[in-house]
């Protein structure tokens, strides 16, 4: 989903023409031999205007289409939180060399030669201190990653904010795929950590002169449990490569999972993902991007979307209690490695060596909340070791799970009614951590305490 730069202009304006479907006129598709065209509603209030004389845009909306004044407002304070978060995304240029070391996509060249590609994605803006010029960056490990080139992971990272990412403006990429004009609005980038099995990424920029004269803000991740479909979401990226814009849409499923293969040197090579669908445009370039409710919140962090020829609006997006969990793994761990990236860009996390499965599944519509919910039973269908073993038995049903620290305090805690609930809620388990599961074991509730050492649960 990150998109390949075409170095001449002339032949990305054409390629856009081809694959935007833009084709001589056949008269077939509208009146009178003419294609038929789509009208907008300011076009619509425009012609209204000429031939009637002056009302308000206000005013015509809500005689002539029924909109309230709580439609209206609602209207105004989302245009209002999708221009705020457009101050949190950032643009990111990813330049690659390939062929320095003889391998990679040119094996047979020189270690003399090296050639370069340069590639587009998004991100969003976590944590800022502008005064010193430092920030945080979410991505796609896809954006910073190809495993091709001679470092697999970007050496060359180039962020840019928003009204300071247009190619041919801001900056400019050569037939040699260099990156030139950018000196006023590149923010260089390092890796904190960068994970192919969650398709994840955390960028780190220090002492930006940009960045301290900026307007730029730091967004924030819903901290809601469950995203439920229907939900009003927009998505902030670099759509196409061609600048921040914005693009909104409903969640159209709140859980699936989908396979991607993160890897240009075998691309039989796949990952598997949980994600949410959204019916928001998601496009090459978009990748690495937030997805947001209503209320400005990250709810998803974009990563795919089905380029099929016969399907439409099927974009899909990283859930975000799972991102920032592992987010938050990534730093922990880059800290506690003396603040440079764990070798091969993994994230180290504990793991109580259990596998659970879905035993049964339904649908109820609660009418509290007007919403649709799915109720999984999940259930432990394999004890593969320590630290579990002893405590956990094939056959047990999960109910609730609760995770505290070493001094007892809950640090996190819910119902288990999906089956992804326990998986990602451990992504913020460390070592010394104890885990409580509750569950139902010959017709009791039981609980299980599970403690995380060192020596047992390190992956």
């Amino acid at each position: 989903m990150k998109k390949f730069l075409i170095a001449f202009a002339t032949v990305a304006v054409a390629a856009v023409m081809l694959f935007c479907g833009c084709t001589p006129n056949d008269g077939k598709d509208g009146r009178d031999g003419r294609d038929g065209k789509d009208v907008t509603i300011t076009e619509v209030y425009e012609k209204y205007v000429e031939e009637y004389g002056e009302i308000s845009f206000a005013d015509f909306l809500k005689e002539y289409l029924s909109y309230t004044n709580d439609d209206l407002e609602g209207a105004a304070s989302l245009q209002t939180t999708v221009n705020k978060s457009l101050l949190s995304g950032v643009s990111i240029l990813s330049r690659f060399a390939y062929g320095s070391s003889g391998s990679g996509l040119f094996p047979n060249l020189p270690s003399s030669k090296t050639s370069y590609k340069v590639f587009s994605g998004s991100g969003v803006i976590l944590w800022l201190d502008k005064e010193k010029g430092d920030a945080y960056i979410a991505t796609n490990c896809h954006v910073v990653y190809d495993d091709t080139s001679s470092s697999k992971f970007c050496e060359d990272i180039r962020l840019y904010l928003y009204g300071q990412d247009v190619n041919g403006v801001n900056y400019q990429v050569d037939t040699y795929y260099n990156i030139t004009g950018d000196e006023n609005y590149r923010i260089k980038a390092e890796i904190v950590g960068a994970s192919v099995d969650y398709d994840v990424a955390l960028l780190k920029v220090e002492n930006s002169e940009i960045i301290k004269r900026s307007g730029a803000v730091a967004a924030k991740f819903s901290t809601e449990r469950d995203v439920y479909v229907g939900e009003t979401v927009y998505a902030v990226g670099n759509a196409s490569g061609e600048g921040i814009s914005a693009s909104n849409g409903i969640i159209s499923k709140d859980s699936e999972q989908i396979e991607v293969s993160l890897s240009d040197y075998d691309p039989d090579e796949y990952n598997a993902y949980r994600v949410m669908r959204t019916t928001a445009a998601i496009n090459h370039g978009n990748s690495g991007g937030a997805l947001y409710n209503s209320k400005g919140e990250i709810v998803g962090l974009v990563n795919a979307k089905d380029d099929s020829e016969d399907v439409d609006n099927m974009g899909y997006v990283l859930p975000a209690n799972n991102v920032r969990r592992i987010l938050k793994l990534m730093y922990d761990n880059y800290v506690a490695n003396g603040n440079k990236m764990l070798s091969g860009g993994g994230v180290k996390k504990v793991y109580p060596n259990i596998r659970t499965g879905v035993s049964d599944a339904y649908s109820v519509y609660n009418e509290q909340t007007g919403r649709a919910e799915i109720i999984e039973k999940i259930k432990v269908v394999g004890v593969d070791g320590s630290p579990s073993s002893g405590k956990l038995q094939v056959g047990d049903e999960l109910v609730s799970v609760k995770l505290s620290s070493s001094d007892g305090k809950v640090l996190e805690e819910q119902r288990v009614t999906r089956s992804y609930h326990v998986s990602e809620l451990l992504f913020s388990a460390r070592v010394g951590d104890t885990l409580t599961l509750t569950v139902i074991r010959d017709g009791a509730d039981v609980d299980v305490s599970i403690t995380f050492s060192s020596e047992n649960s390190i992956k």
